[in-house]
């Protein structure tokens, strides 16, 4: 199933056009701008070539655009121009934070969804990705945001679904102690959910974030006041009480070549990780999972 043929529901019509099929039988041909795909550039060139000839060979079957921001690099991004057609280069004049990128690359969109992705994400050009979660959006219009299967270096599985973190999970993720506590580990990963099934969850990794632009225009953006880490949880938290679902599709997935330097606990982007984590807290208090909606997802036995 993994591997098999994709149902879409977007279908190329006459001139290349993309036709909903009950337009082609009205005989229309509507040009429909599907998917802008975001990615922020900071001198990173080994992982960036790497994403590019991936997606290039992952194409989705409908109009894109690649969103290419020059995070003011010092080499530029002008040999990554040709890699991939359409290319829209956004520039900054400073170097920015993850947060305001993403800002950046949403307001720029025109189309109807928004991929944000790291540098380090690669494609399986088997898979289809691309093509499965348009159309798992497509499929589910009350879903503000999606992501899918992650597999980390060596093939560990990245759990990129995951419920509201606690105290406990914090405490024992940054210390290195799930082994002490595997029930609260295995709540906040859903390991209770079948990998290769779709069901609504509580927050997406952000290396990978398929956005409507409905529900971006009607939230707005990320918040900036996050420097780095923790944006991701407090979108999914705004989105679902705006009345939208966070949505996993187990059928699509990419690989990631996670790059944590918060993994060292001494380490500034350590500090950058409890910051933020400290505000995520006081924006939304100490049991933030009882500010989702009941029927958002199965948010109360993590309350």
């Amino acid at each position: 199933m993994e591997n098999g043929p994709v149902s879409l529901i977007y279908e190329e019509g006459p001139s290349g056009a993309v036709v909903k099929p009950q337009e082609r039988e009205k005989g229309l041909a509507m040009t429909l701008p599907v998917l802008d795909i975001g990615v922020i550039y900071t001198d990173d060139d080994e992982h960036m070539q790497n994403l590019l000839f991936s997606l290039r060979a992952s194409l989705p079957q409908f109009p894109f655009r690649l969103l290419l921001v020059d995070n003011h690099s010092r080499q530029g991004v002008d040999r990554y121009r040709e890699f991939i057609e359409p290319t829209e280069v956004l520039t900054n004049s400073t170097r920015k934070t993850y947060a305001e990128n993403l800002n950046l690359i949403l307001s720029a969109s025109t189309a109807e969804y928004v991929l944000l992705l790291n540098t380090d994400i690669q494609f399986d050009s088997q898979n289809r990705c691309l093509d499965r979660m348009v159309s798992f959006m497509i499929q589910h219009p009350d879903c503000g945001m999606s992501g899918c299967r992650v597999y980390l270096p060596g093939g560990e599985y990245g759990y990129a679904a995951r419920r509201l973190q606690t105290p406990l999970t914090f405490l024992t993720r940054r210390l290195g102690l799930n082994g002490l506590f595997p029930q609260e580990n295995a709540r906040y990963l859903y390991t209770d959910r079948n990998r290769h099934s779709s069901f609504s969850c509580e927050w997406l990794s952000g290396c990978f974030l398929l956005v409507r632009r409905k529900a971006y225009e009607e939230i707005g953006g990320f918040d900036e006041r996050f420097r780095k880490y923790y944006e991701d949880v407090d979108y999914a938290i705004r989105m679902q009480r705006a009345g939208w679902k966070v949505m996993f599709h187990g059928e699509a997935m990419y690989h990631h070549h996670e790059q944590r330097a918060s993994r060292n606990l001494f380490s500034q982007d350590a500090w950058l990780h409890f910051r933020s984590w400290l505000y995520w807290h006081r924006k939304w208090g100490w049991k933030p999972s009882r500010l989702l909606p009941p029927d958002s997802t199965d948010h109360a036995r993590a309350a």
